[in-house]
């Protein structure tokens, strides 16, 4: 299944971000970064995409691994020497131990699974990090939502669900996870901790 556009290219990607982040698309990555404890040695992020978390663990001496379906992500990572993996998530039916797991704007695309993946990512780690888009330009109406909906396909087709705060903190709930609310703007920022 062809993918969107957007997930050609990671520069393409970038700027098609930056604009929808008005100009604050790293901004994601450094409040995540800020979570990162100094006692942290391995980071797994799962759908990683951009390698902003890959490029400060490189820079603090913390073994980072990412994982993603976007063999354009991967290849892009993989030649500027990141451990990443071609896998999708669905597949990874046990997650390796790792002292903080990392999951940006990504459980959207699990919709159904996504507290399982939660379950499975708190379960494997000492600290789980997530970012997700609840104020979506995909879900408005007209026809700036249908342009936005044509970039939805990462790989499994153009998926029209997101979350909302509502919708995302009752899933956080239901699973009875011991959560901080870190930021909440266009994406709510979470920290999980099992210290």
């Amino acid at each position: 299944m062809k993918k969107s556009i957007i997930y050609w290219n990671i520069s393409f990607y970038r700027l098609l971000m930056s604009v929808l982040y008005l100009g604050k698309y790293k901004r994601r990555f450094e409040r995540i970064n800020a979570l990162l404890k100094p006692t942290t040695d391995t980071v797994i992020e799962l759908c990683f995409g951009d390698i902003y978390i890959a490029e400060y663990c490189k820079k603090n001496g913390i073994d980072w691994k990412g994982y993603d379906i976007n063999e354009h992500f991967v290849r892009n990572a993989n030649r500027l020497n990141y451990n990443a993996i071609l896998k999708d998530v669905n597949e990874l039916s046990v997650l390796e131990k790792c002292d903080t797991y990392i999951i940006i704007g990504s459980l959207y695309h699990f919709k159904d699974n996504s507290a399982e993946i939660l379950k499975k990512m708190i379960a494997s780690s000492r600290q789980v990090i997530i970012s997700e888009p609840i104020k979506n330009i995909s879900t408005v109406k007209g026809f700036i939502g249908i342009i936005a909906s044509l970039f939805t396909n990462a790989g499994n087709g153009n998926e029209n669900f997101r979350f909302n705060e509502t919708t995302f903190l009752a899933m956080l709930d239901e699973l009875g996870s011991n959560y901080k609310i870190v930021t909440i703007d266009k994406d709510i920022l979470i920290q999980i901790t099992n210290d």
